[in-house]
């Protein structure tokens, strides 16, 4: 049968990329199952799904980092191929932008676009290089100079580093996994407008996010992924938000995600941390009062002070002056091991970076704090280890069940649970959380809320940084807004506050 010259006209542009049925497994476990993932020229395809459900391992594999155990990937105008790695990848138009970008700190902006290609193939020396990269730079990120050393550079202009390497290879097809979970507002705002500039060049783009709100406004389309299959794809028109985080969730998660904290009321006023005039090198005279049975919220733009703040109250930065008591007593913590003994605890926001071993398995993450309750006159009590990882397993809900995996094996939201049960396990009773859900799906990100719900139920004191103001509105009872190393305002959280008021304090616009 011919097609008339009509009907050839309307049929839609063949996709610049075609994921077919692909199949991953791991030791038994079936990550992907036959997806189905396809992304023209001139769109922004968004990829969703928990945790887990696939998406890291989908992008690895268009990536070249693992191998698909079915399926193939098509590329327009080169057919099917097997991606070798990441070098090859770069070769054939396919570009990644992570949430950690892939960098050399050392090198320069030049240096590490052209990262693995040798000059002398295609330019003649460092100046030649330099020149080449200030091309690419001038379209798209005028005010990157091309030789500043990469480890000086903030993450947004790491970012962009790693998308003009992408450019610098004929990149046809950039994929953005989790781009803004360290970006400033008005630094994500400029990479939505590099984004449509992609887009409107003719690139393919692969957007990956828990964001809704971002989902929304930069996506053209949606795939989602659960337990490693498509459960859902179209045009973004089709899908209202909540739509979208029960299709990726498998549940109903709007009344959880919207649940008020006036249903949370502190059970007991007793002062759990005071903080009186606490001055470091960022920090100018903080003073608050973190109350057991409480969740205390902090938002602040970037910058502001918040990590400070908590690294401070755990002994890992110096303080100038002022005061600290946990319990009503004084105290003044020269290192974390002094915070640590007294049942304080720190959550940061680079989980792999400073929380966790990623060769190491589940159970021997779990026993980082805790070295000495799991020997006995130098020889480890294995048995009693693991028995208390599978307890705490079973509690916190972590998957898979298994504490001899490799933790960098579980998705972020199991990674979070892991950790806190480390600290569960020390008998902590302040939890300093910094950015609790960095990077977590909707769904883990409803257990993670569940799980500090719980602990301030049970009498802990619960110091949460977050800057989605949402989260805050959600769990805290009451919410500092940090500024220029200062908490500006504290609030009750009530009906009246709302996250344009949160945001306006935390920019200096109202006071």
């Amino acid at each position: 049968m011919r097609l008339a010259a009509d009907d050839v006209n309307q049929m839609p542009p063949a996709p610049v990329l075609h994921l077919r049925k692909i199949e991953k497994s791991f030791l038994g476990v079936h990550a992907l199952k036959g997806v189905d993932f396809e992304v023209h020229g001139g769109e922004v395809h968004a990829l969703l799904g928990e945790n887990g459900a696939g998406k890291s391992t989908l992008m690895r594999i268009l990536f070249g980092v693992w191998q698909p155990n079915g399926g193939e990937i098509n590329l327009l105008g080169i057919g099917p191929v097997q991606v070798a790695g990441p070098r090859h990848a770069l070769s054939l138009g396919i570009g990644l932008v992570s949430q950690e970008p892939s960098i050399v700190p050392q090198l320069d902006v030049a240096q590490n676009i052209f990262l693995g290609q040798r000059p002398a193939l295609s330019l003649s020396g460092r100046v030649e290089l330099q020149r080449a990269a200030r091309r690419i730079l001038d379209t798209l990120a005028p005010n990157l100079s091309e030789t500043d050393i990469v480890g000086s550079l903030g993450m947004a202009e790491r970012q962009m580093v790693e998308i003009a390497r992408a450019l610098a290879r004929g990149g046809r097809i950039i994929a953005f996994d989790e781009p803004t979970s360290s970006l400033t507002p008005s630094e994500r705002d400029n990479l939505f407008t590099i984004i449509r500039g992609l887009k409107k060049s003719g690139k393919a783009i692969v957007y990956i996010s828990h964001r809704m709100k971002e989902i929304h406004e930069i996506a053209d389309r949606v795939t989602v992924l659960r337990d490693g299959a498509v459960v859902a794809s179209g045009p973004i028109s089709d899908f209202s938000s909540n739509a979208l985080n029960t299709l990726i969730a498998g549940r109903e998660l709007a009344l959880e995600m919207e649940r008020r904290p006036e249903a949370l009321e502190a059970k007991t006023a007793d002062e759990a941390l005071r903080v009186d005039k606490l001055t470091t090198a960022k920090l100018k005279g903080v003073t608050f009062v973190l109350r057991r049975g409480e969740i205390f919220g902090l938002a602040g733009l970037v910058g502001s002070g918040r990590t400070e703040l908590a690294r401070a109250l755990f002994g890992a930065d110096p303080i100038t002056s002022g005061h600290v008591h946990v319990s009503g007593k004084p105290v003044r913590f020269h290192s974390p091991s002094d915070a640590i003994a007294a049942g304080v605890a720190l959550i940061p926001e680079d989980r792999r970076g400073q929380s966790l071993v990623p060769v190491m398995s589940v159970e021997q993450n779990f026993s980082l704090a805790n070295t000495a309750a799991f020997f006995r006159k130098g020889v480890l009590r294995g048995k009693f280890r693991r028995g208390e990882m599978k307890r705490y397993i079973k509690e916190l809900g972590i998957r898979p069940n298994r504490p001899e995996m490799q933790i960098r094996n579980l998705s972020g939201g199991n990674q979070q649970k892991v950790v806190i049960s480390r600290w569960l396990k020390t008998g902590a009773r302040i939890f300093l959380f910094d950015e609790p859900t960095r990077g977590i799906d909707v769904g883990a990100k409803s257990e993670i809320h569940d799980l500090l719900r719980f602990l301030a139920a049970d009498g802990a004191a619960v110091f949460v940084i977050s800057s989605e103001m949402p989260e805050l509105l959600s769990m805290a009872h009451r919410i500092g807004v940090m500024r220029d190393g200062q908490i500006a305002k504290i609030l009750e959280n009530k009906s009246g506050v709302t996250e344009e008021h949160l945001m306006k304090l935390a920019s200096g616009e109202v006071v």
